[in-house]
């Protein structure tokens, strides 16, 4: 997948706010686009700098009261064409710690780190997975994996695990080679759990059994929501599991369920040229034959690409997938557990004509 970097000198602004002296994150929701709690933040809560809006859901459910929430990329918003601006320097540079997917998803933050003057402790939230490539064509395969992520899981969730400081590269990979989108793989962000986990008691140790216990009540649930998904999934025939979108980023929910995605339209992402005519005719031939029922749009792309091959091919196009960010507020796609509910069962709905 490509990604851009922002090359419009951006980080000279950045510098100079760093120079700013922080008075430190918004209260807890406050400037965030997550879910908002209900419950005040405790006077010593971790400060918590989170790079997009599904990451920053996860980590309001195991900080709770203990942290406070500052997410650079909101809701709807797509990180790859994401350019910082002073404002985010400015909370990076009041951060304890800077929570990142890592995986190569933000090419921008090293450079704004940098620029920010930032001392906050930097968190890998996916060190530890097993990263995919980018071109994902395999999707049959993961529905009776063993599931990971609870605080005794293969060394994935103890205290001293490798949550911290590693860069873009320490969740596994060449950044420029894998596939980011590890999130889509409820397994994957049981992981990320865990490292946040860590971070969070690392960061405030007298709120250290509250965060335990957050995380494992996370962890539950988001175990369960794998084993929903795989169910809800399961009446639909192998050969029906074809999801065709306009962004390449289902690949592990593709692998994990036992979908294939079509790469056809791989390079029509966020960032490039609109396919031509005879592309669209291609794939559309392609739908035809194969007997596809429907195809999708994602929350954070237009839809006119899509709308075009649909109207060629003659299927529908199924209600938006989140992919990369968390829905508004209100919608179904407001949390993660939400998103990944509401995502499966535009599939299955739309895959099976219902």
């Amino acid at each position: 997948m490509t990604v851009r970097r922002s090359t419009n000198g951006w980080a000279m602004a950045m510098a100079a706010a760093g120079l700013v002296a922080a008075a430190g994150l918004l209260a807890a929701g406050c400037g965030s686009d997550s879910a908002s709690s209900t419950t005040a933040p405790a006077p010593d809560a971790t400060r918590a700098v989170v790079t997009f809006s599904i990451l920053d859901d996860v980590v309001r459910n195991v900080g709770g009261r203990c942290v406070t929430t500052t997410a650079l990329v909101g809701r709807d918003g797509d990180a790859h064409v994401f350019e910082p601006t002073p404002k985010d320097a400015t909370a990076l540079k009041g951060a304890d710690v800077v929570i990142s997917n890592g995986l190569g998803f933000e090419p921008w933050l090293a450079d704004l780190y940098a620029s920010s003057g930032s001392k906050g402790t930097k968190v890998v939230a996916m060190a530890g997975v097993n990263p995919i490539e980018g071109d994902h064509d395999d999707g049959h395969g993961g529905e009776d994996d063993d599931g990971h992520g609870g605080e005794d899981d293969h060394g994935h969730g103890g205290e001293d695990d490798h949550g911290h400081g590693g860069g873009e590269k320490a969740a596994g990979g060449d950044a420029h080679e894998v596939d980011p989108h590890a999130w889509q793989d409820p397994r994957n962000m049981r992981k990320a759990v865990a490292n946040v986990r860590n971070a969070l008691v690392k960061a405030n140790p007298e709120c250290a059994a509250e965060i335990r216990a957050n995380a494992k009540r996370y962890d539950a649930e988001l175990a369960a929501l794998d084993k929903e998904i795989a169910q809800s999934v399961s009446s639909l025939p192998r050969d029906e599991r074809i999801i065709i979108t306009n962004h390449d980023s289902l690949g592990y929910f593709a692998k994990r369920y036992g979908f294939d995605v079509e790469t056809a339209l791989g390079s029509v992402t966020t960032e490039s040229a609109d396919p031509s005519a005879k592309q669209i005719a291609n794939l559309a031939a392609d739908i035809r034959k194969d007997g596809v029922k429907a195809i999708f749009v994602e929350n954070i792309g237009g839809s006119n690409v899509i709308d075009r091959l649909a109207q060629e091919a003659g299927v529908q196009v199924a209600p938006p997938l989140y992919t990369d960010a968390l829905g508004e507020e209100g919608s179904e796609g407001a949390t993660y557990v939400g998103m990944m509910r509401s995502n499966t069962k535009s599939i299955t709905s739309g895959l099976s004509g219902s």
